[in-house]
């Protein structure tokens, strides 16, 4: 895991930690929903994205980035 610099470390208390999540819809329909999975870094999100392309179900719409003080990393489970 990166070490995160003081500065980093602050707007994440003043702001929240930055998180992504993609939007979804299902085939066949017109609904649109959030994914229940939320990433860490950009990154994962693409490679949902990318798992999404193969899924007979469920399409993807797009990636959006929020910020929330409730930290949702791997190591704090």
């Amino acid at each position: 895991m990166k070490k995160k610099s003081l500065v980093e470390i602050i707007i994440d208390f003043l702001f929240g930690h930055k998180y992504y999540a993609n939007v979804i819809y299902t085939k066949g329909t017109t609904k649109r929903e959030l994914s229940s999975f939320i990433f860490s870094t950009a990154e994962q999100a693409e490679w949902h994205r990318r798992d999404l392309e193969t899924n007979y179900s469920f399409g993807y719409v797009e990636t959006i980035s929020f910020r929330s003080r409730k930290d949702y990393s791997e190591s704090n489970r």
